[in-house]
């Protein structure tokens, strides 16, 4: 049997990280900084690896896996916590359609964003694309048409929808679910109270399992960002005219979700929004490492709560439908760019009713998301058919697709946790306190208790309890 000696070195090399990592977590190191730093320690074994980072693979494949397990309990438990909490289906009602707005304007807007920034740079211009010989059907069968996907919204058998992760549908389970508890507990209380202390236990344990695998993500990021790195490095053969639409699409994140979403927490949140990213750096380093919106909701979920403030009862609603609805990256960015692309390659003449068309299609598109990798396939495949424009454009761009999904799954994240605040603002349900002064509240990471935090004198101005509900 032959053996790789560099995939096994490079092995041995991520084993020795990870026991830096423990000793870090030992010392109770701050978890945005270990997080980095294993980014930056996974980039160099990608490097010194390149090609042979087989054996680390299914470490970071594996976490993913897990982590996408525990999401489908969360966003059910989470749910039916927060509702059955509320005190009258008002509140619901004004959460809701707030919270379908902001995710929808932060698509809005990168959609608008990355149409400018596509016909200024002229991506595809002088490529001369030539589609012969490519077969694009395999894709013919993602395309959805947009009644097909609304019909999808509605559950049509819970467990079916949580094996397929349809999060739309078990959304709405939930709310119906939690909803009739709340009509039925103002008649008779004292019938139904064993289900809510059923969810508050329920809730208690899915939270505890949460801790567990949140703390184990700085060892799934080396691992992934190694896999990343070091499968990138050994690809070659890459377009010109692909390299500058990769590079445009990343100039269209970074704008996104630094610029655009500063302005909105800064004026409709009325948060800094330079604290506000350095709090949420660990979510959108998760993100950009598996890839997955879905998957990274656990920790996105626990920062907005425990560190921005949001009460639970907004973001574990607004955060988990952030991962099917909006989706600025997957749903907005990729998309618009991939079809300026090929209008440009391929000589189209487009005016700008055609834009402004391709614009609605794909916020319309953003409304059937889902927040697992591969996500930009479909959307990109359902706006190009709506559009009249070749299936065969999303080959082209698969060289590039993997490396622009880490930037667009970031994207998405920042986009889901900016409405959040904003949703949490609105709803006088934000607390400036933990904010503003976290450092009080003695945030820490330790092997016991996992990502945890406790918070103290931390009486709300707006009248929101902060309880058990804030410990993810």
């Amino acid at each position: 049997m032959n053996i790789d000696w560099l995939s096994a070195a490079a092995l041995a090399v991520v084993i020795g990280f990870f026991i830096i990592i423990y000793l870090l977590q030992k010392k109770n190191g701050n978890f945005t900084v270990i997080i980095l730093g294993s980014l930056a320690a996974g980039a160099v074994v990608g490097i010194l690896f390149s090609g042979h980072t087989s054996w680390v693979m299914p470490i970071g494949k594996i976490y993913v896996s897990t982590l996408n397990a525990i999401v489908s309990p969360l966003i059910i438990v989470s749910i039916l916590s927060s509702i059955t909490s509320l005190g009258s289906t008002a509140q619901l009602k004004g959460i809701g359609l707030r919270s379908v707005c902001w995710l929808l304007m932060t698509t809005l807007l990168a959609i608008l964003l990355s149409l400018g920034l596509g016909l200024t740079f002229g991506v595809g211009r002088n490529s001369y694309l030539s589609l012969d010989g490519i077969d694009a059907q395999s894709f013919q069968s993602k395309v959805v048409p947009f009644s097909q996907v609304f019909i999808g919204f509605f559950p049509r058998n819970v467990i079916s929808d949580i094996a397929e992760e349809n999060t739309i549908p078990m959304i709405l389970f939930a709310v119906l679910i939690a909803v009739s508890y709340v009509v039925a507990a103002n008649k008779n209380h004292e019938k139904v109270a064993i289900f809510k202390s059923f969810i508050e236990a329920l809730k208690e344990i899915i939270f505890k399992a949460v801790d567990f695998i949140i703390s184990l993500t700085p060892y799934a990021v080396l691992a992934l960002i190694a896999t990343a790195t070091g499968n990138g490095i050994s690809r070659s053969g890459i377009m010109w005219s692909l390299l500058v639409l990769l590079l445009v699409s990343f100039i269209a994140f970074a704008l996104d979700t630094w610029v655009i979403n500063a302005v909105l927490i800064k004026s409709f949140a009325r948060l800094n929004p330079i604290k506000f990213f350095r709090k949420i750096l660990p979510a959108q380093v998760v993100g950009f490492s598996t890839q997955s919106s879905a998957g990274t909701l656990p920790i996105s979920t626990g920062i907005l709560v425990r560190e921005i403030g949001v009460d639970p009862k907004v973001a574990n609603f607004t955060a988990p439908l952030g991962t099917t609805i909006g989706m600025p990256g997957c749903a907005g960015i990729w998309p618009i760019l991939i079809a300026v692309y090929g209008i440009n390659g391929l000589g189209i003449n487009y005016g700008i009713r055609d834009y402004v068309l391709l614009a609605v299609i794909s916020l319309f598109v953003s409304l059937g998301t889902a927040g697992v990798p591969g996500t930009a396939t479909i959307t990109t495949a359902s706006v190009l058919t709506a559009m009249g424009l070749p299936l065969e454009l999303i080959v082209l761009s698969i060289p590039i697709s993997a490396i622009a999904d880490t930037g667009r799954t970031a994207t998405n994240i920042t986009g889901a946790m900016v409405a959040s605040a904003i949703v949490g603002r609105q709803e006088n349900s934000l607390n400036d306190k933990i904010f503003n002064k976290v450092e009080a509240y003695e945030s820490e990471l330790d092997e016991d208790n996992g990502w945890s935090g406790k918070i103290e004198d931390t009486e709300p101005d707006n009248g929101v309890p902060i309880g058990a509900g804030c410990r993810l």
